[in-house]
């Protein structure tokens, strides 16, 4: 198994899931989503962009924190490009009608905003602007219940 492998992670509670001290989260994008006025698919891109930017991140919970997975489709074809944010015991996040390049500071940003939510839990005020109109959805986390949700 690879470090990098889901099924290489130890559980060692509910909520949290660690290797080598560091958290867990999933940067998931679609790699099949073209973009609609070019016909590009901008997603493997995306990822490499995304794993640049986060490796360089100052805060150590996000340079080590998170991994960036291509995935062939997320079913959010009518708002390409797709971006799910995803942590055991956290809320999930998906982001639709993502500009690969305008986009991935605002990504990153929402990055170390998730790593720093104990549940993942925010309001579209507090998520970086370029995404607080581009959430389809934020589905509570396993063990949490959503009334209990702010």
């Amino acid at each position: 198994m690879s470090a990098g492998s889901p099924t290489s992670f130890r559980r060692l509670s509910r909520k949290t899931e660690k290797l080598d001290g560091a958290t867990i989260h999933r940067i998931i994008v679609c790699t099949l989503c073209r973009d609609v006025p070019t016909g590009i698919r901008s997603g493997e891109t995306l990822c490499g962009d995304l794993r640049s930017r986060l490796s360089a991140h100052h805060d150590p919970d996000v340079a080590h924190g998170f991994t960036v997975e291509g995935v062939a489709c997320m079913a959010g074809c009518a708002r390409p490009l797709a971006v799910a944010f995803h942590a055991p015991g956290k809320a999930v996040y998906l982001f639709g009608s993502i500009d690969a390049e305008a986009d991935a500071g605002d990504l990153v940003r929402f990055a170390g905003l998730y790593a720093s939510l104990a549940d993942g839990w925010c309001d579209s005020g507090q998520r970086p602007p370029r995404l607080a109109s581009k959430t389809l959805a934020r589905i509570p986390g396993s063990g949490t219940s959503a009334e209990g949700s702010r």
